[in-house]
């Protein structure tokens, strides 16, 4: 049995699945384990920030879908699907259910209804489509796949990107290679969707970003960026981390420029 809890950032999913598998665990130790379905939590460094169980609850409770890769390593889809599908091998011989946790569309989408294989196009294609502005876009689409057009968010620059380059590199239309999709891994599943008035949630991830600092997310980017560059940091999609890095860029070069400032008045 696989349960999913899904909901927009800040909702409690997280904590919500961790009290649903000790409650599991209180009366059948090792029942039950957690999948997270998160793009940012693969990224081993990126803790605090994405949210992350912490070890101690990954002690408590095994956890599938973190720190997959490197920091600003590349990572698609295709092996997040890999992943789940040994996951959840691994709890069903276990004889595990699976608690399935986070906001990343994709991730449902692949997992519930299966992954499109339409090859990427090539990364000239996609600097030259990322240089276009979303109207451009449009105009490039329906000029390669009109049909297309109609049937994705015309208002979203990546969905248009996707749509031109499948077309503009295999001569087919995207809309073919999604009735091709083969079958997906978890056709069966229970879903549930959390939800949060606006003025609860709002106080909700106001709270939640100050805890963040409080347990040290300063100190994890600025490791981050030690480790790996600033241009990782800025390249990572994960909500605050790029700003949080450019600020202290920022910060370091008006520290260089008093201090030259002073070097200069002796």
């Amino acid at each position: 049995m696989v349960t999913f809890l899904v909901g927009a950032t800040g909702t409690g999913k997280s904590a919500a699945a961790m009290e649903v598998a000790r409650d599991s665990a209180r009366a059948h130790p090792g029942e039950t384990a957690i999948l997270a379905m998160d793009a940012m939590q693969v990224y081993r460094g990126a803790d605090i920030g994405t949210s992350k169980a912490t070890a101690a609850e990954r002690a408590e409770i095994p956890h599938g879908g973190l720190d997959l890769v490197e920091f600003g390593a590349s990572f698609d889809v295709a092996q997040y699907l890999a992943h789940a599908a040994a996951f959840l091998r691994e709890q069903r011989e276990a004889g595990r259910r699976v608690i399935v946790v986070g906001g990343t569309g994709l991730y449902f989408r692949a997992l519930t209804r299966g992954l499109c294989e339409a090859p990427q196009g090539s990364d000239e294609l996609r600097a030259e489509l990322g240089a276009l502005s979303t109207e451009q876009l449009r105009e490039r689409l329906k000029a390669v796949d009109p049909a297309m057009l109609e049937r994705i968010d015309a208002a979203n620059p990546r969905r248009l990107v996707r749509a031109i380059e499948v077309m503009e590199a295999t001569g087919r239309s995207l809309r073919e290679w999604q009735e091709e999709t083969p079958e997906p891994l978890l056709p069966e599943f229970t879903a549930f969707w959390i939800q949060r008035e606006k003025a609860e949630l709002e106080a909700r991830l106001s709270a939640r970003v100050e805890a963040m600092f409080s347990e040290g997310w300063l100190e994890e980017v600025r490791g981050l960026v030690e480790r790996y560059g600033a241009e990782a940091v800025r390249g990572f999609a994960g909500i605050g981390y790029r700003e949080i890095g450019e600020a202290m860029e920022l910060r370091g070069q008006m520290r260089s420029q008093v201090q030259l400032g002073n070097e200069g008045t002796v």
